[in-house]
């Protein structure tokens, strides 16, 4: 028999705060002695962060390596003993093993054939949804074991996904931003990059892929402003931070470019659409020692100054008949 532990009936998504049966079957080929069979539902955040770290040896040589910081937020840690006793410490474990050995040991004889087990895995009302980013990650993964003395132990892991919560219309709202916003130009923006004033409003700031935004943005400046391109970006940023370390990650997709002559007036207003195309990185969330946010860019191309860049904050959410996954 190939598969010695299944985990049967096609289950791939759980709910939340409230109990999902799952079954599963152990398969024997011939009777055998087992300490115990047991599963755990685990869920997490699972967040990694890249640093440096430099030492010097006597020598006064500096050598600098790269490392990689992983933590673990749990948000589930269910444990069920379907069969048998609770697992052994180690020294316990190589104990029984030796009585096992010479005749002894705590232990029963399963006969060969198929064993079925039920569970109920339930998880918080809170679950956070499934994803799997490249700096952080939500994962949650029912593991059987079967514990065998002397031999090597049978497993089995299996991920479960956790979908979002639907999106309430009533919280979809317009959403508007200025450039410069109240704290005023930077020394930067003053010294290397035209006076200008932008706005941009959209009529939503929630987007699932495949959806269409109506946009429009308003461009003021004391004197016509020569302007190669305006160009439309959907922007992410993944920041992770793992035991005291930083990190992230960003996403660009390019939505297109605004029609407009090469001379603007002192103000001149602009029209637009927006498709949200299919991400090569997570949907919004927020967790504990994460985050991934998007916002919808324009860029101004003015020749010999610093191009003016404004953002407006959206929302990215799955469609409510896809899986979550790595992209959407």
């Amino acid at each position: 028999m190939d598969k010695k532990i299944e985990i049967v009936g096609g289950q791939t998504a759980l709910a939340r705060d409230r109990e999902t049966p799952v079954r599963l079957v152990v398969r024997f080929d011939q009777p055998t002695k087992v300490r115990g069979i047991r599963c755990r539902l685990y869920g997490a955040e699972k967040t990694e962060a890249t640093y440096t770290k430099s030492t010097t040896d006597s020598k006064g040589q500096t050598k600098t390596e790269t490392k990689t910081a992983t933590e673990y937020v749990e948000i589930v840690n269910q444990e069920f003993l379907l069969q048998g006793d609770q697992r052994m410490g180690f020294f316990s474990r190589l104990i029984d093993s030796v009585a096992t050995w010479v005749g002894g040991g705590k232990h029963e004889v399963i006969e060969a054939g198929e064993h079925g087990f039920s569970v109920n895995l339930k998880i918080p009302e809170n679950a956070p949804a499934s994803f799997k980013g490249k700096k952080c990650e939500v994962y949650y993964s029912l593991d059987v074991s079967v514990d065998l003395p002397i031999k090597i132990d049978w497993s089995l892991s299996q991920k479960f996904d956790v979908v979002p919560n639907p999106v309430d219309d009533a919280a979809i709202n317009p959403v508007h931003v200025v450039f410069p916003d109240g704290s005023g130009r930077s020394i930067w923006d003053k010294t290397f990059g035209k006076d200008v004033k932008l706005n941009l409003a959209m009529d939503r700031d929630t987007f699932s892929v495949g959806d269409w935004g109506q946009a429009m943005l308003t461009v003021e400046s004391p004197e016509p402003l020569r302007v190669d391109d305006m160009e439309i970006s959907l922007v992410g940023q993944e920041s992770s931070k793992a035991h005291g370390h930083t990190d992230g990650h960003s996403y660009k997709h390019s939505l297109g470019k605004i029609d407009s002559p090469k001379v603007l007036s002192s103000e001149s207003v602009h029209e637009f659409e927006i498709l949200i195309p299919k991400l090569d990185g997570p949907c919004s969330q927020t967790g504990k020692n994460f985050e991934v946010s998007w916002a919808i860019e324009v860029r101004l191309s003015i020749p010999w100054a610093k191009d003016p860049v404004i953002r407006i904050p959206v929302r990215i959410v799955p469609k409510q008949d896809e899986p979550p996954g790595t992209t959407v």
